[in-house]
């Protein structure tokens, strides 16, 4: 009776908790462990599920509004680590915090294991992760026998030109991305995550692959138009392997910035991208 009696309060805890979310990656972790009923704040940024697009926005990651935290009545804020000290700040207003650290693929796994384990609900947690390495692990079967393409990612430049270019490098999310899809980052050696990279050294490793985000300000609402414009921007230096062969690919989706549950989604579409020839 004693034990039927603490999982009954602990369900009953459960039910009852109030989650606040800081980020789209917290979001769409907390969701994809059932736990959007319970979710009662989250940024402006975060757009999936759809259900998220409905919640009470807090701000943005950067600048959330305190009050309007409080005023949520969360029991707990799970936040991501942050320059703007922001668990620091919400601990000074007596709110229980969880930080947690998504910004690697294995960094979304030990995410989900913190928040599912801080919730009681741990199996389920071990469950998500495993369908997604199970999912992933598909993906490199194929690709590990596939011969490696150069590719580059591009997640900035100045609008309509294809100066200030900036790439995604090593120790990128990106770029573990890439890796599963039969990738390979020209911009590897890089000793920072996000360089900013010159239209000459880009010639000069000329990868086989151009994918560019870099103008895409609202990630998801790319249109055709837009697509055919920022390949003839490309088109100016037919020199590169990637625009000669027809290998640039203009792109914009969450699942590709967003550290989650979604990496399988992304990785596949990285690896149609770079193997077509592959029977997906």
């Amino acid at each position: 009776m004693r034990v039927a009696a603490g999982l009954f309060l602990a369900a009953n805890l459960f039910a009852q908790q109030r989650i606040i979310s800081t980020t789209p990656s917290i979001t769409e972790i907390l969701f994809a462990l059932g736990l959007g009923p319970r979710v009662v704040g989250v940024t402006t940024f975060c757009r999936f599920p759809e259900e998220a697009r409905r919640l009470p926005k807090i701000g943005t990651f950067l600048d959330p509004s305190i009050e309007t935290i409080l005023g949520l009545r969360p029991d707990m804020v799970i936040v991501q680590k942050n320059p703007v000290r922001l668990t620091e700040r919400l601990r000074a207003v007596g709110l229980r915090v969880i930080e947690v650290d998504p910004e690697s693929m294995e960094g979304v796994h030990q995410t989900i294991a913190e928040i599912a384990q801080t919730v009681g609900i741990a199996e389920k947690g071990r469950e998500l992760s495993a369908r997604i390495r199970s999912e992933l692990e598909q993906v490199r079967r194929v690709t590990a026998k596939l011969p490696k393409k150069r590719a580059v990612f591009f997640v900035g430049r100045t609008p309509g030109t294809l100066d200030g270019l900036i790439a995604a490098a090593k120790g990128s999310y990106l770029t573990e991305l890439l890796a599963d899809a039969g990738g390979e980052n020209i911009f590897e050696d890089s000793p920072t995550a996000y360089p900013k990279v010159s239209l000459e050294d880009l010639l000069a490793r000329n990868p086989e692959i151009i994918l560019d985000m870099g103008d895409s300000t609202h990630t998801g609402a790319i249109t055709e138009q837009h697509k055919r414009e920022v390949i003839r921007l490309w088109d100016r230096y037919p020199a590169l392997s990637a625009v000669r062969n027809h290998r640039v690919y203009p792109v914009a989706d969450d699942r590709f910035v967003i550290p989650g549950p979604r990496m399988v989604e992304a990785v596949r579409i990285f690896a149609r991208l770079l193997h077509p020839e592959a029977r997906w």
